[in-house]
This record gives structure tokens, sequence and C-alpha cells, in this order.
């Protein structure tokens, strides 16, 4: 029996086991086997691969100590991954066999920097590799680098190792007579350090004078000062020299150290995301650029500077002119700059600039004035060569508020091929809009002038007919005007985010979406957070992408056709509850021609009876929704439910709502019958009466009433928009001037009665209903219970009690028959605008009142 259940037991592993195999896939670039045995807690490496393997990765696994003649059996290997996978030991003749390896990887393991984890012989074989990665091994601060055990590298041009914290690299490198990259950035977690090195000594690299080092690299390290010429002996070769998230290093510092290189050509220094740890602990000269700093650049030419994310609180404008002569990428967003802000400005000076971000700079000066310590007020001179000077004036606190510019008009000049602009955020009182003219700007494809403050966008602007991309979101929008929009004809990207536009700025005929319209190459249209509730984007047939998140839309802002190439549409975060059936039909059409994807979260949603066919048609759409479609809306009842949940159960829903439509619907059959039946034995019963008051509605017997029969002439009705026009100007010219007697709602309805109880008796009571109307009045609920208690008041004995005065451009499609078929024409009045009291049209009204019924 035991024996049995070993047997078994033994299978079951096995089995089990088995499932757990290398993936080998066919690598037809290199000619041999790709194998893949990541994760599959090996403890040793496989000795059944294939001997044609080319590329192995072992990463993930649990080998604690590579063996002597390891890949012996696969000669042909070229490409080696064995990371993460708690190796701590190699054995001196675990790469035997490999001397074709070009690429070996060994970070995130345990191996630590000393002789006994790497033996002195053990890379002997690899003399064709040229990247070897051992770095996030060591968490030690303190050691000796085993540097002998690289001699054998001949060939090797990429090395990324640890550090430790006085770290200097021994004679051993100087075989790496091909090293092209040097990475010693290797990072750090909350209890290790990699890169441990906390001071870059003047011969820290002297090792490297002679070879060929181009980029050195020290992301992520704990660097806490670099001595002046410590870049001295990579003189010859080096080009590029990256810094970033480097949060301990002073910015100041790292710039002096560069006075070393003095004559050289440097293509790149990254520094981004530096000095973080320096600045929050107030080292304040850590954050300041001056001119004693920048002489250490004067004769180096570095085309690609990124000093973003600094923490700099002042750049002197020698900055600009010692960078002019090479620099072609500069990056100083993020920072804290204040002063002098020529220094953006002259970058007309950097001829060859084509990238300039200077972005997100006024947030610590708003801070500054929050706390009362003053701040710097700018005056603007124009220069005979177009360049913008500023005088700084030290000012008070209570003048921290937005500083006001005399308003004048000029132009600026740019640097003459710049291709991409980015200065949003670099003020927030830029103030009234007073550019007309950018020179230079013939390769500008992007300008991001957002979150300045700026105002009053009303004059075109010479020189941007090629800009492709614009970002004017967080500005002042209001009163900008179609003149302004002309001077980007070319246009592909705008954006208009944030700039407090009301509801009728993207109405049809209003300046902003007339200078929309005439940009015929506009794809990309993004209008967030303006709290709009009526657009009419159809007329900007181009868009292929609009982003109308964040307003207060109550549907799509188009009709069918109009936008026949949209792919991407967001109205998250908007009004919408559900879409009818139209808006549907329109949105599959999109989604079957261009896939459409649109964006709905953060909308009111609506999984009423109503609503049910739009979330069937939710998940059975070809248009891509965000969330998977999945929303929170609301039933009927007030449940907070999802979308997804209400489809899964739509039958239910369906059943129920229909059940609740038919059980009233029968039963209203059911009384109806009843009621003609009652009804015709009444009238059998009761003929001669029912004549009578026949004949009293066709007015037979009866005289006419007349005006003297009505306590007052006529009762007004209007919308809430109207009040100021009837309570002002109506009232006067028909009370006052002409001695009408009238019913004004908000004047003579008493509070606490019902509204439609007042509506009813004020028309019993006049002699004509005075509507007035327009596209508000029409929009408003009671318009309709007002309309149809009028109709209802009208007789042949009582004929012609409507006037109607029509207010504005309104759509008389949308007058309701039941009110045109009891108004004569001639009791239509048009009133173009709202007259005074003492125009003519008052008398015409005041007759069409008192006529007497025809």
């Amino acid at each position: 029996m035991k024996v049995i259940c070993g047997l078994i037991l033994t299978l079951t592993v096995t089995s089990s086991t088995s499932q757990k195999t290398c993936q080998i896939k066919p690598d037809p670039q290199l000619g041999g086997s790709r194998v893949d045995c990541q994760n599959l807690n090996l403890t040793s490496v496989p000795g059944d691969l294939p001997p044609n393997t080319v590329s192995l990765d072992l990463s993930g696994n649990n080998i604690t100590v590579l063996r002597d003649q390891a890949f012996v059996r696969l000669p042909r290997l070229m490409y080696l991954n064995i990371v993460n996978s708690q190796v701590s030991r190699l054995e001196a003749n675990a790469f035997k066999g490999l001397s074709l390896l070009l690429s070996l990887r060994l970070n995130n393991n345990n191996l630590q920097l000393d002789n006994h984890t790497y033996p002195e012989d053990v890379f002997s074989p690899l003399q064709s590799l040229t990247e070897l990665n051992i770095g996030n091994n060591d968490c030690r601060l303190r050691g000796t680098t085993p540097d002998w055990i690289f001699k054998w590298l001949i060939n090797l041009e990429t090395l990324t190792i640890d550090t430790f914290e006085y770290d200097i690299f021994g004679s051993g490198f100087g075989y790496l007579q091909k090293l092209v990259t040097l990475n010693i950035g290797t990072g750090f977690e909350d209890d290790c350090i990699h890169s441990a090195i906390g001071v870059i000594q003047n011969h820290t690299f002297s090792v490297f004078e002679n070879i060929s080092v181009q980029v050195l690299d020290v992301t992520g390290s704990k660097l806490l000062a670099i001595h002046a010429g410590a870049f001295l002996p990579l003189y010859f070769y080096i080009s590029k020299i990256v810094l970033e998230n480097v949060i301990t290093l002073p910015t100041a510092m790292a710039l002096r150290a560069f006075y070393g290189l003095n004559g050289k050509n440097v293509s790149k220094v990254l520094m981004r995301n530096s000095n973080k740890y320096v600045s929050l602990n107030r080292n304040l000269q850590s954050q300041l650029i001056t001119k004693e700093t920048v002489i250490y650049l004067t004769h180096i030419c570095i085309e690609h500077l990124d000093l973003s994310y600094n923490n700099i609180i002042y750049l002197d404008e020698n900055l600009i002119l010692v960078l002019s002569r090479c620099i072609k990428y500069l990056d100083l967003s993020n920072n804290n700059i204040l002063g002098d802000q020529s220094t953006f400005l002259m970058m007309s000076l950097c001829k060859h600039l084509l990238f300039l971000d200077a972005s997100d700079q006024h947030k610590f000066i708003k801070r500054r004035c929050d706390l009362g310590q003053g701040s710097l007020k700018s005056q603007i001179k124009v220069t005979d060569n177009g360049l913008y000077h500023l005088y700084r004036h030290r000012i008070s606190p209570e003048n921290c508020s937005v500083s006001k510019l005399e308003s004048f008009e000029a132009g600026i000049r740019f640097p003459p091929n710049l291709r991409i602009c980015i200065i949003g955020g670099i003020t927030d009182s830029f103030g009234e809009f007073f550019i007309t003219g950018i020179t230079g700007s013939s390769h500008l494809a992007k300008f991001d002038l957002s979150y300045n403050g700026a105002r009053g966008f009303v004059k075109q602007i010479n020189g941007l007919s090629f800009l492709n991309e614009v970002d004017l979101s967080g500005n002042e929008g209001r009163g900008m005007t179609k003149d302004f929009l002309l001077s980007f004809p070319n246009m592909t990207s705008l954006a208009l985010n944030n700039m407090g536009f009301d509801k009728e700025t993207l109405r049809r005929g209003g300046s902003v979406l007339e200078g929309l319209k005439t940009m015929h190459a506009l794809r990309y249209l993004d209008i967030v957070g303006n709290d709009i509730r009526y657009m009419d984007m159809g007329s900007i047939r181009t868009l292929i992408s609009l982003n109308v998140s964040r307003n207060n839309l109550v549907s799509v802002p188009f009709e069918h056709n109009d936008l026949p190439d949209l792919h991407i549409l967001d109205l998250s975060v908007n009004s919408i509850t559900y879409f009818d059936d139209d808006t549907m039909d329109m949105l599959e059409s999109l989604g079957q021609k261009n896939k459409l994807v649109l964006r709905l979260k953060g909308n009111p949603l609506s999984c009423s009876c109503q609503s049910l066919l739009f979330v069937r048609w939710i998940f059975s759409s070809s248009v891509t929704f965000d969330s998977n479609g999945n929303y929170s809306c609301v039933t009927e009842y007030g449940a907070l439910t999802t979308t997804h949940t209400v489809y899964n159960e739509f039958n239910y829903h369906w059943t129920s709502c229909q059940g609740r439509f038919w059980l009233p619907v029968s039963i209203t059959l059911m009384c109806l019958i009843a009621l003609l039946l009652v009804s015709a034995m009444l009238v059998s019963r009761n003929w001669t009466r029912i004549a009578h008051h026949i004949l009293v509605l066709m007015g037979r017997g009866i005289q006419r009433v007349t005006r003297q029969n009505f306590n007052k002439d006529a009762y007004v009705a209007h919308s809430d928009e109207e009040l100021q026009f009837v309570m002002q100007d109506l009232r006067i010219g028909l009370e006052d001037l002409h001695g009408l007697k009238l019913i004004l709602p908000d004047r003579d309805f008493l509070p606490g009665q019902f509204v439609a109880d007042h509506v009813v008796e004020s028309i019993n009571k006049s002699w004509k209903t005075v509507l007035v109307v327009s596209d508000d009045f029409l929009d408003d609920p009671w318009s309709y219970f007002i309309i149809k208690s009028t109709a209802y008041y009208i007789s042949n004995l009582n004929p012609n009690r409507v006037i109607l005065l029509m207010v504005g451009n309104v759509n008389r499609g949308r007058l309701p028959e039941l009110l045109l078929n009891v108004t004569d024409e001639e009791d239509i009045i048009q009133l173009d605008d709202f007259p005074d009291p003492h125009s003519d049209v008052w008398v015409h009204v005041r007759d069409r009142i008192l006529s007497q019924a025809v």
C-alpha cells in the first residue's frame, strides 16, 4: 500500500513539475531559439535547453548560485537575463563557453561587490560582451569594488554598477577601452541604497581619462556634492550627463562642476527633479543660478539642458546669453523663478533653439504674496530690436495683487527656429493681451500660453499663420473675438479650457464660434470646464476629437452628419441623463464608421423606464465607452445602481415598465366605455336640456359680452427673462401713458395662493390676454398651462381674446397650434427689440386690446 501511495505521489509531483517548463520559440532574426524560463521557481539553470539557444531569460527564479559550466551546453547564447532571481554568488567557471555572449543582466539580485562573490576570472570567457548590468545588488554604504574582474571585458560598451559612499574607480576599469555608457545611478529603496556614492571627487573618474565614455548616468543616486574638476577626466569624449532625480544635489553646485568641460560640446545635460531635498531644507543658495554660477558655463556648448522641477527661484539673465550659441532644447519648467521675466523673452537670441518650456513659475510668487513678503513688479519697454525688457522694482505686500500694465500694443521676436514654446503659468497677472505681432515664428508649431492671467483676446496677431497647436486655457475668455481667432488659420489643435465662457459663447452667431468656423484644419478641440449649457459644434466639420467635459450639457452638441470624421467625444461630467433615439442613431453611425470613443463618466445618468433603451444601447453599440459602459445611474425610485446591473436585469425592468404602462391604459379604456354607456343613457333622457346647451354654445339666444363686462383690460403673461421689460417699459407704455388696467403677475398675484388659481382668475377678469412670447417663454413649463387656459375661455361669444407680442427672433414653428387657432394674424405683433414706453408700438398694442370682438 505504501509503495502504491509513493508511486502516486511521485507521478503527481512529476506531472506538476512538467507543467512548469520553459517556453521555446524560434528567433528568425538571430537564427536560433529564444527560451523564456521566467518565474518558474527554478533553483538552477535547466540542463535540457536546445543547443541553438541564442536568448535565455531566467528572471524571477530562485537561482542563488550560478554553478560552474552552467551554460556550457549553450555555445551560441548571445543574450542572458537573470534579473531578480536571488543570485548571491558566482562560481569561477559559471560563464564558461559563452564566448559569443553580447548582453548579461544580473541586476536586482543579492550579489555583493567583493572578491568572494566575483572570482577574478569569472568574466574571462565574456570577451565579446558589450552590455553588463550588475546594479541594484549591493546595499552596503562602504566596500571595495573588485575592479580587476573587468579586465577581460575588452569589448564592453555599457556598464551598470552599484557604488560605495566614497567610491573611486580603480585601475581595473582602465581595460574597458570601448566603454561608452557608464551608469552608476542604480537607485535606492526604503531600506537600501544601491547607488551610495555621496561625492564625485576630482579623481573619481581618472581611470577613464583615455577611454571614450560618452554617457554618464547618475540618476536616482544619493549624491551630495560634485567637485569642480570631477568631469575633467571625461573631457574628450563625454556628450551626455544625466543627474535626474538626484534630490540631494544642489543645482548650483552641479552647474559649477561643468567648469571642467570648458571648450567642450555637450549634447545633453539632464537634471530634472534634482535639488528637491536641498530646497525643502531651505538651502536658499542652492536655488539661485547667479551670475557667478553662470560664469562656469561660459565656454561650454550645451545643446539640450533640462533644469525642470529644481525649485530654482532666481535665474540670472546671463544664462541665456551663455547658452544662446548652441542651445536647442531648454526646459526650465516647474520651478519658482521670479524676478526679471525678460529672461524668457531674451530667448530670441538663441538662434538654434527648437524647444522651450518655461511653464509653471508663478505658484511661488503667489505664495510669497499670501505671506505678505512683497514681490517684484515689472514694467515693459519695447526696444528697437523688438525684445521686451522688464525692469524690476521692489514693492510692498499690498501690491501683490494682479499688476496692471499700461495699455499698449507691440510685437515680439521669437528664436527663428523655435518649434515648441510652452510658457503657460509663468505669471498670474499677464493682464490685457497686448501682443499684435510675432516675428521669427515661421517654424513655430506649438504655443502654450495657458494660465497666465491674460484677458482681452480681441485683436488679430500677425505672424502665427503656421501655428498648429495653441493652448489658451485658464485665461479670461470672455470678450474673445473672431478677429483674434483669425490669427491661427492653420490650427489643428486648440485648447480653451477653464476660460469662464458664458452660456451664449458657443451658440450660433457667437464671436468665438464664428472664429472657430474659420479654422478649416482644426482637428482637436478642447473646451473643458467652462460650465457651458448650449453649444453648436456642427459647423466645425473637420473635428476628429472633441472634449467638452465638465460643462453643463444635457445632450450631444451637434446633429446628424455634422461631424463626419469624429473619433473621440468626451462628454464626461456634464448634465446628461440619457440620449433619445435620434441621438443614439447618430452616435451609432459614427461608431460603425469611425470606431467612435465616447466618454460619459460623471454624468447623472438615468436608469428609469424612459431610458431603458439607452442602457441597452450602451452594451450593444459599436461605440467604445469609457469604464466599459458601466456608469452609476439613478432609477425612477431614486435608488442608486449601475448601468451594468440594469442591463443584466433588462427583461425584469422592461416587463415592469410595460406593465406599469398598460395597466392604467386598460383601466382608462374600461372607464371610457362605461362613460360612453352612461352618456348615451343620459342623452336619451335629457335631450331638451342638451339641445339648449348646444344652442348656447352656438351663440343663439345670448348676447355677446363687451369690454364693460370685465374688471381689467388685459392680463399679461411672460417668462422670468422678460420681467424687467414687462414691469418697466410695457407697464409704463400701456398703463401710465395710455390708461389701461393690467394684471401683472409679479405685482398683482397674492402670495400663498396657487399660481394656477391666479392664472385662471386673471384670465376671467380680463377683456384680453397678452402673451409676451420669447424662446424662454416657450421653454417655461407654465407657458403651456397659460396658453391652454386662455384658449379654454375663448368662445363664439367672446372671440379674439389673445394678443401675442413676439420678442426677438422667435422660432414660430414652436408656437402651439392650439394658440394659433384662436389668434388672428393682426393680433400677432412683432417686437424686434424691447421698445421704450414712448414708442408708437404701444399705441398699436393699446388699439388691439380695446378692439371689440368680431
